[in-house]
């Protein structure tokens, strides 16, 4: 790996010339924009009901692990500083279990596991947390971005659980694939190719002074992140009967339940905190390309996600559902022209990515961490430097609202004595977007949660907000009595509780 340095005193490279030929592939550049960042990670907490073995579930996880390649990789440099993923002599991924007193327990081993940064270096860029009691138990699996998104810990875990179920099967390799290589001719935008010109004349600026990060300025950035936020979440929970008959008001107006939940947070939020500021009346919609790839590539476990971006102004004058429809509309257009010009990224050198999505946009953040290394102060000091003037236009293209919605999962919901009850997703969250969403349903159980990062200044008062919010989105979607003063439902020993997340 190169040691640090920058385009005056790039310093030695360590790494003589590789052969690539056994790894699995290159990183593209939008899996290299959340290699290093401290909120690159999916998570998905999965209740299982039933008495699951520890042993069992550990020898299931290392045949998934050959299944998906990419969920027991770890990351190579070459001598250019290009990104690549192997499987050859990676550790195996961290794997605890620990007693189950409630049932919001998962949380609090989320909040703990999230601030762990992974090392690319060593591997994998996974790990999982058995949240056990001999009934039911919540098993909770972090995975960083770069490797993998919703849907790949979905088909994971049904993965896990069926060889658990049935380990004499015969398992069939999933190999990886880049997305962007099963998508149809013309699928991109205009509007990215410009962007791909503009980003190219950066690039050739960023080359004459380039700098190359490695794990240790990475975690001096997590570090300080996460010593001064904490994550944290709000959920939106429907029963089966509930979920049932949400669906059918959806159906009868014509629009998705996404669509539906999606306009009430957005109107929550507008009710609560305020309208939108300008650059963030927009929204980032992503959705799964392996159900559009010309070429079927299975239930792989990569990144395989597009995302349309664009502007959405909700008209409080106007009905709640009749908004929700102009949204419904909108996002399945886009969606059906693979409008996903926003996970594009130009062929800029790797390193422009890096310095971009994982440092320059954190700089006024936790400037703290740029006395770190000393790799960070002399980035910290180039204030010249072509990566923070994007950073800075970067910011103003933030939207108000991404909503991850998995919609309803086509998995089993039973394996043998064991049941999934419910699923929780949560995606990639950031300090800048208010509205973070992701969602699922499975057994007709849906969730959708609202995660964001608290500051520990201020504990408790965005958790409030965050509440309002929620049960203001419940009173749209025609749910009022489901307020509450809570951000989770806590029950155990057959009691109902709440549980007001404080950390």
């Amino acid at each position: 790996m190169p040691i640090i340095g920058n385009g005056k005193n790039k310093g030695v490279n360590v790494n003589y010339a590789i052969d690539t030929s056994d790894y699995i592939r290159k990183l593209s550049n939008i899996e290299r924009m959340y290699l290093w960042s401290p909120y690159s990670d999916v998570s998905m907490v999965t209740r299982i009901k039933g008495n699951i073995s520890e042993e069992k579930l550990r020898s299931a996880l290392d045949i998934v692990l050959q299944m998906h390649p990419l969920a027991g990789a770890k990351i190579v440099f070459d001598e250019d500083y290009n990104a690549w993923f192997s499987t050859d002599n990676v550790f195996k991924p961290f794997f605890k279990t620990v007693n189950r007193i409630s049932d919001t327990q998962w949380l609090e081993e989320l909040q703990g596991e999230v601030k762990i940064p992974f090392n690319p270096e060593t591997g994998p860029m996974i790990r999982f947390v058995l949240v056990y009691s001999e009934k039911v138990s919540d098993l909770v699996v972090i995975c960083n971005h770069s490797v993998c998104d919703g849907m790949s810990l979905v088909y994971l875990i049904r993965d896990l659980l069926d060889i658990y179920t049935h380990p004499e099967q015969e398992i069939k390799v999933i190999e990886p694939v880049d997305i962007k290589d099963f998508l149809p001719k013309g699928g991109f935008s205009l509007q990215s190719v410009m962007m791909k010109l503009v980003m190219g004349h950066a690039n050739s600026k960023w080359k004459k002074n380039p700098y190359y990060f490695d794990h240790n300025d990475a975690v001096a950035v997590q570090d300080a992140y996460w010593e001064k936020y904490v994550f944290n979440t709000v959920l939106l929970e429907l029963e089966p009967q509930e979920t049932k008959s949400l669906l059918k008001q959806c159906r009868n107006k014509g629009i998705s339940i996404g669509s539906a939940v999606i306009a009430a947070f957005i109107a929550a939020h507008e009710d609560i905190v305020g309208t939108f500021v300008k650059n963030q009346k927009q929204l980032w919609v992503p959705f799964d390309l392996r159900r559009h790839a010309t070429t079927s590539v299975g239930d792989v476990f990569g990144l395989c996600i597009g995302a349309p971006r664009f502007s959405y102004n909700y008209n409080a004058k106007k009905p709640f559902w009749g908004n929700a429809a102009v949204l419904h509309k909108e996002i399945h257009e886009r969606v059906a022209k693979l409008d996903s010009h926003t996970m594009e990224t130009p062929d800029s050198h790797p390193t422009f990515m890096d310095a971009l999505s994982s440092f320059a946009l954190l700089k006024e953040v936790v400037p703290e961490a740029y006395t770190k290394t000393e790799n960070l102060k002399k980035y910290f000091q180039d204030k010249k430097n072509i990566t923070f003037s994007f950073a800075k236009r970067s910011r103003s293209m933030v939207p108000g609202t991404i909503p991850s919605n998995l919609g309803r999962l086509n998995i089993p919901e039973t394996y043998g004595d064991l049941k999934i009850d419910r699923m929780i997703f949560f995606p990639v969250i950031s300090d800048s977007v208010p509205l973070n969403l992701g969602g699922l349903s499975i057994g007709n159980k849906m969730v959708f949660s609202l995660s964001y990062p608290e500051s520990r200044d201020k504990i408790n008062t965005m958790t409030g907000e965050m509440i309002q919010i929620r049960n203001r989105a419940l009173e749209y979607l025609g749910f009022p009595d489901k307020a509450s003063e809570k951000a989770i439902e806590d029950t155990i020993n057959g009691v109902k509780r709440t549980c007001q997340m404080q950390k």
